[in-house]
């Protein structure tokens, strides 16, 4: 008790000492912590060779460094981890003009909303920008091969950031969207960002159109899902292309997903693009009485399933 009284004494006295050196690490950093603080054999072997005052010294202060240092690099992780979620960015494409990506892209945004599923819409079809003319807060992007337009296009990365995105895209762009994604890195990038792409083909059951398809899974399919989707209401027999020895030899490389997108009546659709209006207020307009609003009805019962049988929007 002689000896341990002592060591006791000058070990307190040096945490004084150290609160003293150092304020504006005292004022944040509390020295309550009774098992840190408490006296060693080591100490006290310091203390009888007379050294322990700047050997405590230095390891407080190396302790509080360590600490501090700890406690940014937990928040910085926190931060980061809480305000970012993993988003989408999903490519509606098809390359060739007529095969429906707008329609699709119009379903796929409604399907989104019965979902709950929070999405930012993209048009980049300059040339026939239905899709803003039917859903609030659109917003637009093109591809070039300019240079210096090509940050027109970063727009749709930088908004998937928020939330995830739906990209109507024009025919004829594939060369541009695909030198922006692998010339950019995209998504690699976006692995650092938790944003992923998905590709969904729309395909008219064309053998042109199924190359078009089988050109981006080689291009792009080691890099992001793509869903083949084959519209019904322009083919109704896939037999031919499933036989295609490409197409099989491209299903057991990169296990693509294959979608089937209903047909939609002749008559009701017109009548949907003349009132230029969502579904949702279709089914609501006068000029669609009861047996046409049950056709619009399962459309989208059908197309709803469809999508939710991909797995890829929850």
């Amino acid at each position: 008790m002689k000896v341990i009284l002592p060591l006791l004494t000058t070990h307190y006295s040096l945490k004084n000492q150290m609160n003293s050196l150092s304020n504006s690490h005292a004022e944040n950093t509390e020295f309550s912590n009774n098992e840190s603080l408490e006296p060693t054999i080591d100490d006290w072997d310091a203390e009888l060779n007379g050294n322990s005052s700047q050997t405590e010294l230095n390891l407080l202060q190396s302790k509080v460094i360590e600490d501090e240092q700890t406690e940014s690099l937990s928040t910085t992780n926190q931060h980061q981890e809480i305000s970012k979620l993993p988003t989408i960015i999903h490519i509606v494409d098809g390359e060739k003009g007529g095969a429906g990506k707008s329609f699709f892209s119009r379903t796929f945004i409604e399907y989104c909303a019965s979902i709950g599923y929070s999405i930012t819409i993209v048009d980049a079809d300059k040339s026939n920008q239905d899709i803003v003319n039917i859903y609030p807060n659109v917003k637009t992007a093109f591809f070039s091969d300019d240079d210096k337009l090509a940050k027109e296009a970063d727009t749709i990365f930088d908004l998937a950031f928020e939330k995830s995105v739906i990209v109507n895209l024009p025919a004829q762009v594939y060369s541009k969207v695909t030198n922006w994604i692998k010339g950019n890195n995209l998504t690699e990038l976006g692995q650092e960002h938790s944003i992923t792409f998905v590709k969904w083909f729309i395909c008219t059951g064309g053998v042109d159109s199924v190359n078009f398809f089988l050109q981006s899974l080689s291009d792009l399919g080691d890099k992001m899902t793509h869903v083949f989707v084959r519209n019904k209401g322009l083919c109704d027999d896939w037999k031919y292309i499933e036989e295609m020895p490409e197409y099989s030899a491209a299903e057991s490389e990169y296990k693509f997903i294959v979608m089937d997108f209903p047909k939609f009546p002749f008559w009701e659709r017109n009548t949907v693009d003349r009132l230029g209006s969502s579904f949702t207020d279709a089914l609501a307009h006068p000029d669609l009485r009861a047996v046409s609003k049950q056709r619009v009805k399962n459309f989208l019962k059908n197309a709803y399933a469809a999508f939710a049988g991909t797995g890829l929007v929850q």
